[in-house]
């Protein structure tokens, strides 16, 4: 079975940069099928267009533009591309960045799909930082990326512990349903909950308010749409939610530190 080296990936590389045991690579898919391999070190997947069908030893799982990925080094898989493009942005952490930090994963094994707003933005944000030329920039993917493994390890501590049925049923809810039209007492009454207690106890296991969460899958949408789509942004902020397109932008700037314009510019382009 292959093996791939750091920083290698089936499909043409649009740009790739290394900071201090880490590798940050975008790749254009461009094989329908690729078939069983592993790569030589832990890496996630920031799926930002097209679709991707991955197969493991045991099941297979099919993958959108938004969706983020993390792979074991030792874990094995083939890619199929069901989609006429598709591509990714791929961060590869080694062992020595872990532990310079004093930072790990907690272990974590296997392929795991990671479905949290805020990893999302903070991949955006990463992409982006890596085609800066900012002197700052290497500091600023290193931070990024600490946060990225906090993010992360929070949602591990929050899997080994006994939680409350309402907890996954409300991340199902949010992120199915056109969230923003719902309301704290529709939330709640959906969940079987009293309001007084979703309000204080959501915090606690999504280190986060609803309100900031319901934000920033609204944030995570939009990105989506300026990366993806040609609607203005009017028809996104529309779509997404938000009040109008002033407010939209004002969001956009607060949680991606760019105008959606700028932003769709720096994503698309080539190092």
């Amino acid at each position: 079975m292959i093996q791939l080296p750091k920083g290698q990936f089936y499909g043409e590389t649009n740009f790739k940069r290394n900071v201090n045991s880490l590798t940050l690579t975008d790749t254009v898919y461009i094989h329908d099928f690729v078939d069983w391999h592993y790569h030589e070190t832990p890496y996630f997947t920031f799926l930002l267009e097209g679709g991707l069908i991955e197969g493991y030893k045991k099941d297979r799982k099919n993958f959108t533009a938004g969706n983020i990925l993390f792979h074991n080094w030792d874990e094995c898989h083939y890619n199929h591309k069901p989609t006429k493009t598709a591509r990714g942005f791929h961060l590869e952490i080694e062992p020595e960045f872990l532990k310079n930090y004093k930072v790990s994963l907690l272990n974590r094994q296997g392929n795991h799909t990671l479905q949290n707003p805020l990893l999302t933005i903070l991949f955006y944000r990463l992409l982006t930082e890596s085609k800066s030329k900012d002197p700052l920039s290497e500091m600023v993917i290193e931070s990024s990326v600490l946060e990225i493994v906090s993010v992360l390890n929070n949602e591990t501590v929050l899997d080994e512990k006994h939680i409350p049925r309402w907890v996954n049923q409300v991340k199902e809810i949010l992120h199915e349903n056109d969230s923003a039209a719902l309301n704290l007492k529709e939330i709640a009454n959906i969940l079987t909950i009293h309001p007084v207690h979703l309000s204080r106890s959501f915090k606690k296991y999504f280190h986060c308010t609803l309100g900031e969460y319901i934000r920033r899958i609204k944030i995570e949408k939009a990105a989506l749409g300026v990366l993806n789509s040609d609607q203005s942004l009017t028809a996104i902020a529309h779509e997404c939610g938000f009040a109008d397109q002033s407010h939209f932008i004002k969001m956009f700037k607060n949680y991606l530190r760019m105008n959606p314009s700028l932003f769709k510019k720096i994503q698309k382009a080539k190092c």
